[in-house]
């Protein structure tokens, strides 16, 4: 695509949309129109238009550049497509001014995405590979492609399925898929059309791709299976996969390159996360102590099954991340002992069963806008709760309730919007409350 001496209007004026301004001033624009259905901006040589405006100037414009989580169905974005303006986001702006000479590595799943690309960068770094994470992580990729080019020889993308459904020529030389279970449904309205947004991924790939894929997720191997590229698998326990777990060990290809027991993050879901990092680091002829040594020594990351502290033999974790209950699930997994777990937050409609039924559980401290959907779903499993009405009062219950020996963990199986501006702000804030609750006998 051509972006020089265009009409653009961006839609979203937060993050990302001022990483995007800030960007198209560059290339010498004939007008950039902005708009957000929420804020209104002054912003230096762009002209600003009320949100229900800005269907009046469709007719103006070559490119609409909207922010990630802006749904993709919303009546400003369907009257564009009839008037056939180019949809696109942040991600395809940024593809052509990514030098031929770089690498890019996209990351994308239901869950683990942020966990996988952050060891990638540091596993990359270890084997004195510059590389540099952005997308849906740290900064927007637009402003690392302005001021971080000339320094980095792979970029490493966390990519989610709003950023992945207006592409049109990207193409990242290693695609990873780690996983593929129900999530923003809220957003996608159904399944396959998440499933479909995540392909997107491999639209433009060709015989020198890469495909990295779990081979136990079968929606993901049924559909990646038959894509043309070189394909690399993982798995727990298949020895046909590529990278799989056999007596304790890591083995890609026939070789072992660490045994699990290394591994300090916790849980088995980390096992999914750490394979496709292998697999990377072999492609990328990194020598299994480097792997060994940079997959091994991290503990874990913030708002990630993170450790907070223990108070009286009791241990409060953090897992502000899991905002659907599959992640939520997978915490629950890491640990063998009685949890009491805070549980709730924004409502997207997702079904808290399987949470409420996992047998770690000793009791559930509902908050959030969905407190009282899963205190009827509690009742029905006769599985002890509490209801409060923010995270603060439940962090209160929850230690007034727990024993010594007892998890005291937040993981909310839901997004943060209903009381915080994100997940970060959410497991910063509890981990305050944690970090101010008194040291006293029980």
């Amino acid at each position: 695509m051509d972006f020089c001496h265009k009409r653009f209007l961006v839609l979203g004026l937060k993050k990302t949309g001022i990483s995007v301004i800030n960007f198209l001033k560059t290339l010498n624009p004939i007008k950039i129109y902005i708009t957000d259905k929420n804020l209104k901006l002054e912003i230096p040589d762009t002209v600003y238009i009320d949100y229900e405006e800005a269907f009046i100037c469709l007719d103006k414009i070559d490119y609409l550049i909207k922010s990630p989580g802006i749904p993709y169905d919303i009546p400003l974005l369907e009257e564009a497509r009839k008037k056939n303006v180019t949809i696109i986001n942040d991600i395809e702006l940024s593809y052509p001014f990514i030098k031929n000479d770089k690498k890019i590595i996209g990351v994308t799943g239901s869950n683990g995405k942020t966990t996988t690309t952050t060891l990638i960068e540091r596993l990359l770094s270890e084997g004195k590979i510059k590389a540099l994470s952005a997308g849906n992580i740290g900064k927007p990729l637009l402003e690392v492609v302005t001021t971080k080019n000339s320094e980095v020889d792979v970029y490493v993308l966390e990519l989610s399925s709003f950023q992945l459904l207006d592409l049109y020529d990207f193409k990242a030389d290693i695609n990873i898929f780690l996983n593929i279970n129900l999530a923003h449904l809220d957003y996608h309205h159904s399944f396959e059309h998440y499933l479909n947004a995540k392909l997107n991924l491999v639209k433009n790939i060709d015989a020198d791709s890469i495909i990295i894929y779990n081979y136990d997720d079968v929606s993901l191997t049924e559909r990646l299976k038959g894509k043309q590229g070189k394909h690399f698998t993982f798995s727990l326990s298949n020895p046909d996969a590529t990278t799989y777990i056999n007596d304790g060990k890591i083995i890609f290809n026939n070789e072992v390159i660490m045994n699990v027991s290394d591994i300090k993050l916790l849980g088995k879901h980390n096992l999914y996360n750490i394979m496709p990092c292998i697999i990377v680091g072999k492609i990328f002829n990194i020598t299994n102590e480097t792997i060994r040594k940079a997959l091994t020594s991290i503990s874990g990351l913030p708002h990630r099954l993170e450790y907070v502290r223990t108070i009286n033999e009791i241990s409060f974790y953090n897992d502000s991340k899991s905002t659907n209950p599959t992640s939520t699930l997978n915490a629950l997994a890491a640990f063998n002992k009685p949890i009491i777990l805070l549980l709730g937050g924004y409502d997207r409609g997702q079904d808290f069963v399987e949470v409420i039924k996992h047998p770690n559980i000793k009791h559930i401290i509902a908050f959030g806008a969905t407190n009282e959907r899963i205190c009827k779903e509690t009742e029905n499993h006769n599985v002890p709760y509490t209801k409060c009405d923010n995270l603060e009062e439940a962090v209160i219950v929850a230690y007034q309730l727990a024993k010594p020996h007892d998890i005291v963990l937040l993981s909310p199986a839901s997004a943060s919007w209903d009381a915080f501006s994100d997940y970060e702000e959410r497991g910063c804030i509890y981990k305050h409350l944690i970090n101010n609750l008194p040291n006293i006998t029980i």
